[in-house]
């Protein structure tokens, strides 16, 4: 054949390839985003039998203790990809490409065959001749994922891919994925499990890159002009254990298993023939607003790293990991009669595992049912809504962490308002450092409902109910330092996890829109205006809370070992009875007055007065505390904590552990004082389908000892500053029970 004929067969056989990418060129219809789609575009299909990696690492740029700077790395090694059941390990991935308005799109679609992941060994290891040097590193443990369903992601674009003018349309389904944490201890290996865990959500909104927040996936456009609403909708996911049921879309079922040996190739978590002890269940699904994910390499201060010394530098040097999170929630839509015409978003909290019950939480709401405007009160139409703050994440070198107090918790703990340093070890420790900054979530759910869970039997279903309810637990303003690092624990050397975390949250906003409370919510309708809630409440509210712990986590047979050389909690909290804030009074009189007529009405910041508040509550804990997490089994399907606590003695001038209540209009205050001794905890807490049970069972002094009887100083304060002591009470021993139900009605 000439030279002319294979170049007019070349050019021939190159045309009708690129004909087919020149018909994908297609113009983007505005109607939907959701038609982008070429006539074949790009696809790509990828199989395998196996893969394995010996390492991965995420390298992070820190300062250590000596003034040196070098890397840590966050260590995965022996990686191993397993095929699950006849699926080829493998996926799909098509590129279509679109134009208009002379601009480019795309839509890029990928599916992940079901597949095994298993990472042997997951650490924090300094740098090594190649990789990371993770040798002589105590492990965080082995982690495996199985996505039992294929998964699925989808991004559609108008205009390029990263654009804050246009709009982008996103899916990714996460969905009956099994996450086990495996620890070794001795010849056994227990685990932590999320079963069918999902994260499945579709919406549209904005990709783009910013000069400060980073990298940006927001439902809300950049520009302040543009008001249009975006949503997001948590879908629920088909059950596969359980045919015609659902899962939230978000979806987290924690369980414990004993007994699961090394090979993460044969890791199950199967209801039906594996025992598998349940722990807790949380979910979420429905329409979400106002929803956006950024990241960026921004740091926070953590202090100089402290070793055999301490370095003036911060130990978060040149790289890190900053992510903020937040979303509103949609409320219920009601007609003029106050009956739901549309549903806003879920939570669903509870127990998990056959036979069992967990509570369904709707119609959220913030806190103001309505706001203060002038001279009258306007409807709130907030949306509630969760802010994770600032996440820093970061490798360390270090045995503790920078954390500031502010004036409520520092007067709660007798201390100076302030930053102090916190142990997460008594030495240094290659750790994982995770910092929170200014979380809120500013949601009280002024409905709930009992449900069962999808695997319950005939007999432990639930056929009606009648109750209206409700539940607050607002938290505003929390803050904490939590370090992880792998180490030992008891006489087998037990693979265990290390950790020292500090935190604290603050009780209320100056304008009390804002609170941190747990309040019990009665959501039956106003008897005079059946068109609105009476939305009394009881509960604690405004609670500043702080709390300090270093110690270990063990997996054990019987369940969960916290052993906790120090414990440190302080609270303040009001015990109030009322109506939330911007409420209708119940009363013929008020029955249709406008909310001009503000007698009629809660004020708007109730929750800055004392009216509601029946006695304020103060208390401090100082102690030791070795702790068991019980995880409730299909037979006896609750969540128990057992375990031994001691109280440290006060020195001469601190006042480690108290117990102070104050009527609040004068501020006299009844305080136990000086508090000490020893007591066994055994309390458990059970979801039935129609109610909710704390059992307690306090032992004191268990151990019979002169050093273990339980003591205080009783003292009278009829002003702040002024003491009367009345004595000292003594406990030599004894047990205290109580048994403690919420029946919604």
């Amino acid at each position: 054949m000439s030279t002319n004929k294979i170049i007019k067969l070349s050019v021939l056989a190159s045309s009708v390839l690129l004909a087919q990418q020149i018909y994908a060129l297609e113009a983007l219809s505005d109607q939907s985003l959701r038609t982008v789609s070429g006539q074949d575009g790009i696809s790509l299909s990828y199989e395998t039998d196996r893969v394995t990696i010996d390492q991965l690492n995420w390298k992070d740029n820190t300062n250590f203790s000596n003034g040196t700077s070098g890397n840590l790395n966050l260590s995965l090694n022996n990686i191993e990809v397993s095929k699950i059941d006849n699926n080829k390990i493998g996926g799909k991935v098509k590129l279509d490409v679109g134009t208009n308005a002379n601009k480019t799109g795309m839509r890029i679609e990928a599916v992940v065959n079901p597949a095994n992941i298993h990472i042997a060994k997951v650490a924090v290891c300094g740098d090594g001749t190649r990789g990371a040097d993770c040798a002589n590193q105590n492990t965080l443990g082995a982690l495996t994922l199985q996505n039992r369903a294929p998964m699925n992601f989808v991004l559609e674009t108008r205009s390029g891919l990263f654009n804050s003018k246009d709009k982008a349309y996103l899916e990714f389904g996460l969905q009956n994925a099994n996450i086990f944490h495996t620890l070794k201890n001795g010849n056994e290996y227990n685990q932590f499990i999320l079963k069918d865990f999902n994260f499945n959500f579709k919406g549209t909104g904005y990709l783009y890159l910013d000069a400060n927040k980073g990298m940006v996936l927001s439902t809300n456009s950049p520009n302040a002009s543009d008001s249009t609403v975006n949503e997001v909708v948590l879908e629920r996911v088909q059950d596969l254990d359980n045919p015609g049921k659902t899962r939230p879309g978000f979806n987290i079922d924690v369980r414990y298993k004993t007994n699961v040996g090394n090979d993460g190739k044969l890791y199950t978590a199967n209801e039906n023939t594996d025992q598998l002890n349940s722990i807790i269940r949380l979910g979420a699904s429905g329409r979400l607003r106002d929803a956006e994910i950024s990241v960026n390499a921004d740091r926070t201060n953590l202090g100089g790293a402290e070793g055999a010394s301490t370095s003036s530098n911060q130990m978060t040097g040149s790289t890190g990991l900053h992510l903020n999170v937040k979303t509103s929630f949609t409320r219920d839509e009601k007609n003029s009669s106050g009956v739901v015409t549309a549903e806003g978003t879920k939570f669903e909290l509870g127990h998990t595992g056959k036979n069992s019950y967990a509570i369904e939480f709707g119609n959220l709401t913030p806190l103001q049912i309505r706001t203060q405007s002038g001279a009258s009160l306007v409807a709130n139409t907030n949306l509630a809504y969760i802010n994770f703050g600032d996440i820093y994440i970061n490798a360390v070198q270090t045995k503790s962490l920078e954390f500031e107090i502010g004036q409520n918790i520092a007067k709660l703990l007798g201390k100076q308002a302030g930053i102090g340093r916190y142990n997460l070890s008594n030495n240094a420790q290659n750790a994982v450092a995770i910092a929170v900054r200014g979380m809120d979530f500013q949601a009280i759910a002024r409905n709930a409902k009992f449900i069962a869970n999808n695997g319950n039997d005939a007999s432990h279903q639930i056929t009606s109910q009648s109750a209206t309810w409700g539940l607050g637990i607002p938290i505003y303003n929390l803050n904490a330092n939590l370090g992880l690092y792998g180490t030992t624990y008891g006489a087998n050397n037990a693979e265990a996890i290390g950790f020292g975390l500090t935190m604290s949250t603050q009780g209320r906003d100056a304008a009390g829109t804002k609170t941190t409370s747990i309040i019990l919510i009665d959501g039956a309708p106003n008897s005079f205006n059946t068109a609105e809630e009476v939305n009394y409440y009881t509960g604690l509210r405004n609670i500043d809370f702080f709390m300090d712990t270093q110690g270990v986590l063990a997996m054990e047979q019987s369940g969960i070992k916290l052993d906790l050389p120090r414990l440190v909690i302080a609270m303040g909290a009001e015990i109030a009875l009322g109506q939330l804030p911007g409420s209708r009074y119940e009363a013929a009189a008020c029955a249709n007055v406008a909310t001009t007529s503000l007698n009629c009405f809660v004020p708007a910041n109730s929750f800055t007065n004392t009216d509601d508040v029946l006695f304020g509550l103060a208390l401090r804990l100082d102690s030791s505390a070795q702790l068991n997490i019980l995880p409730g089994t299909a037979a006896d399907n609750h969540l128990a904590i057992q375990g031994n606590i001691k109280l440290n003695a006060s020195d001469a001038t601190t006042n480690k552990n108290y117990l102070h209540f104050t009527n609040v209009q004068d501020n006299a205050t009844i305080g136990f004082d000086r508090i000490q001794g020893e007591l066994d905890l055994n309390a458990k807490i059970l979801v039935e389908k129609d109610q909710v049970k704390f059992n307690n069972n306090i032992r004191l002094n268990p151990t019979n000892q002169a050093a273990g009887v339980l003591k205080a100083d009783v003292n009278l304060y009829p002003t702040a500053d002024r003491a009367q002591n009345l004595g000292t009470m003594v406990f030599t021993g004894g047990n205290i029970r109580s048994s403690f139900g919420i029946t919604p009605r």
